[in-house]
């Protein structure tokens, strides 16, 4: 109250004092501008002015009070449809996942306007196109999204490969991602891509340069890895033998093949499968001596009986070492008679094959004892060893016989 009271007298004083000067001297102001003169007094010119001044004040203010009310309610507006098409876009992605490809599309495009993350939404609405089986249609959102950030354009090409990947239009993903693997260091998912192709092309020229990628970003399961590599190196062994020099290429790829993997029994098979496909003998003896010296399989041992060996009475040496080493296996056995026929030692054959015949019921085996007794002219035992086959294979027959009791 003292203070409103203060400023009451000095505003008094004040208004006192400026109507003794107003009195006291007016003061005069002219003004002429073209064919127009004012002409006031100080005082008065003074308050025009101060009015006016206020008047301006007033209105900015005002003014700009409305034009922050409408940005504020723009901002409201834009950040309401900004909530809206958020909401609209889960509904779209949730759509998608549970596979309503119309809807999703429908969502997503719908709110691609005002969405934060419009790249996203027209991504998605490519992929439910696609579903949907309108390929134009899915280029088309393609396209969009890469008007829309110019970064966008490796994450646009791996949609489409991985869309033509799912077509199955192999050479047509494989030609996009080509284009994308410029950028294979920063996204090494191309490189995950591209393998695929390559997997379904069966180009396995490719995927052998491929998989030292694959394995340094760590790309895919580790049995997936193992998959592919597996697949890489049978498809490039089988190509090997169609090659024109079909023994030098197999060879050669055997060679290239990592170390791991030639420790591992079933390249090893496939390897001498095709070399025996290849008649390549002598290379054919050379190798399985190698790989059952260094690891031991019993298939591959069998394998000695699909040629002639061309030094049997050194391979019957190394035969006699293994058998002391494995125990006299059975098909070990039975592969040292074969090399000893093809060695001529007689004796030895037929030695290894009574060991066998009394193992196991091999009609194989009894066969090639008849046949050597006979050529050996042992008639008598090879009729005794006939009756004993064929008595096995007939066997106990439960049937009425002549001379059975019972029998009428």
């Amino acid at each position: 109250m003292r203070r409103l009271f203060f400023y009451a007298v000095v505003g008094l004083l004040l208004g006192a004092g400026l109507v003794a000067l107003i009195e006291q001297d007016p003061g005069y102001i002219f003004i002429n501008w073209r064919n127009t003169s004012i002409e006031t007094s100080l005082w008065f010119g003074l308050s025009l002015a101060l009015l006016i001044w206020l008047v301006l004040a007033v209105s900015l203010r005002l003014l700009g009070n409305v034009l922050r009310s409408r940005l504020r309610f723009m901002d409201w507006l834009g950040n309401r449809k900004s909530r809206n098409a958020t909401a609209l876009s889960n509904r779209g992605l949730i759509n998608f996942v549970e596979g309503n490809w119309e809807q999703s599309r429908k969502q997503l495009l719908r709110a691609a306007r005002y969405s934060e993350a419009p790249l996203l939404n027209h991504l998605i609405a490519a992929r439910a196109s696609f579903r949907l089986g309108d390929v134009d249609e899915a280029r088309h959102q393609l396209g969009l999204a890469e008007t829309i950030d110019v970064d966008a354009g490796i994450a646009v090409e791996l949609t489409q490969a991985e869309l033509q990947l799912t077509a199955g239009q192999y050479e047509q993903a494989l030609a996009t991602l080509v284009r994308a693997r410029a950028n294979a260091s920063k996204h090494p998912y191309v490189l995950e891509l591209l393998a695929r192709a390559h997997f379904q092309l069966e180009d396995w020229e490719a995927l052998k340069q491929l998989l030292p990628d694959l394995k340094k970003h760590d790309l895919g399961s580790s049995s997936q890895l193992v998959t592919i590599e597996r697949a890489t190196w049978l498809g490039l062994m089988a190509a090997a033998v169609a090659a024109p020099d079909s023994k030098a290429a197999l060879e050669a790829t055997w060679r290239a093949m990592p170390s791991d993997l030639k420790q591992q029994n079933d390249y090893r098979r496939r390897f001498i499968k095709h070399l025996s496909e290849l008649a390549a003998n002598e290379a054919l003896e050379r190798y399985l001596v190698d790989f059952l010296d260094k690891q031991w399989d019993s298939e591959l041992v069998n394998c000695f009986r699909l040629f002639p060996p061309k030094h049997p009475q050194k391979l019957i040496k190394k035969m006699d070492r293994w058998l002391t080493q494995q125990g006299r296996e059975p098909r070990l056995v039975l592969t040292t008679a074969y090399v000893a026929l093809h060695a001529h030692d007689w004796e030895l054959a037929e030695a290894c094959l009574l060991e066998v015949s009394e193992q196991e019921e091999a009609t194989e085996t009894r066969g090639l004892l008849w046949r050597l007794y006979l050529s050996m002219g042992r008639e008598h035992e090879a009729s005794q060893l006939l009756e004993k086959m064929s008595l096995a294979l007939l066997g106990e027959v439960d049937l009425p016989l002549p001379g059975r009791s019972g029998d009428d």
